[in-house]
């Protein structure tokens, strides 16, 4: 008898480490979740990736299964394990949500650790109009800016700064939508004959510097009525990072300055650049452009193209099957 009662308590004992090592193991792959991602940043503003899964002793994995509170955050896993989290980025308020990993062993225990996060809203300055711009321009703090550059027209109402022939700049006061931009070092044609009075429009980086709503140096003067195709090729230049697209069709205004592939009479179709608002710096490829008399379109015309823009290797572009009107 006595040898019975040692050995199953010799067996409660090896089953009782059994499982204290168990829990330890899940203890230490949820710990080992909470301790890569406690201090990372709570805002999500673009799609990321999470961890799969936890190796632990031996052959011994344990599974991630990650889950948030709102409907508005989905997950897929990839082929290499990896959980893609794809988040609303063109909501247009703040979505606050919690994320939470819910780590399980092979014996059907599982623990769950979770994280604050926010997607934050979407300042889509491509469809914005110019008083909504201006309305979230005046609630960057000091120091802030847009998150890319845009176009407003308004009316100069001071010039803290005349014209420089040394410099060839100027600085102006515009008023939009009721209130007052500062335009600094402001260039471009005509920048030099500016008067009280003028009515111009205006394209650049906009920040708060120390408590002055200004569009920053080497903001430039375009033209006024294509101040809105300026926008969407300011916000695409501005945003898009490689291989992202914008989630709608946009249009835009501009001039051909390039032919990089001929009319192609097997696909009807052709690639040009486009030129918006003599903004040099900000060329938009329209890639396979199709349309009634693409076949005869040349450098200097000026065309409307619609269609998704996009980032590839560098090279901002409204994707293939683009249309346009002459």
């Amino acid at each position: 008898m006595k040898k019975l009662i040692a050995a199953l308590a010799l067996l409660l004992a090896l089953s009782l480490a059994l499982g204290v090592a168990l829990a330890d193991g899940l203890d230490d792959a949820t710990s080992y979740v909470k301790s890569i991602y406690k201090n990372r940043p709570a805002s999500t503003p673009k799609d990321y990736q999470l961890i799969g899964s936890v190796p632990g002793d031996g052959d011994e994995v344990y599974e991630v299964e990650w889950s948030a509170d709102s409907d508005t955050i989905s997950f897929t896993r990839d082929e290499n394990g990896m959980v893609n989290v794809d988040v609303d980025e063109d909501n247009s308020k703040e979505v606050a949500y919690v994320l939470t990993a819910t780590v399980k062993d092979g014996k059907g225990n599982e623990k769950s650790v979770s994280f604050d996060r926010v997607v934050p809203a979407s300042i889509k300055l491509d469809i914005l109009s110019e008083e909504e711009i201006v309305e979230i321009a005046y609630t960057l703090e000091d120091g802030d800016k847009l998150p890319a550059p845009t176009a407003l027209t308004g009316k100069v109402v001071a010039i803290p700064t005349p014209w420089s022939e040394e410099y060839k700049n100027i600085t102006v006061n515009i008023e939009v939508a009721g209130k007052v931009v500062q335009c600094y070092r402001l260039t471009g044609e005509g920048a030099d004959k500016l008067a009280e009075g003028d009515e111009i429009a205006v394209a650049g980086l906009i920040k708060n510097y120390k408590g002055t709503i200004e569009f920053d140096k080497g903001c430039v003067i375009i033209p006024a009525e294509e101040a809105q195709s300026a926008r969407v090729a300011l916000y695409a230049w501005g945003s898009l990072e490689e291989s992202a697209a914008m989630t709608r069709e946009s249009t835009l205004t501009g001039k051909i300055v390039a032919i990089p592939s001929a009319y192609s009479e097997q696909y009807g179709n052709i690639t040009v650049n486009l030129e918006v608002a003599g903004l040099s710096d900000y060329i938009v490829q329209c890639y396979r452009l199709k349309g009634e008399g693409a076949d005869k379109l040349a450098e200097g015309d000026v065309i409307t193209v619609t269609g998704t823009i996009k980032n590839y290797k560098g090279t901002i572009e409204f994707d293939a099957g683009c249309t346009f009107t002459k």
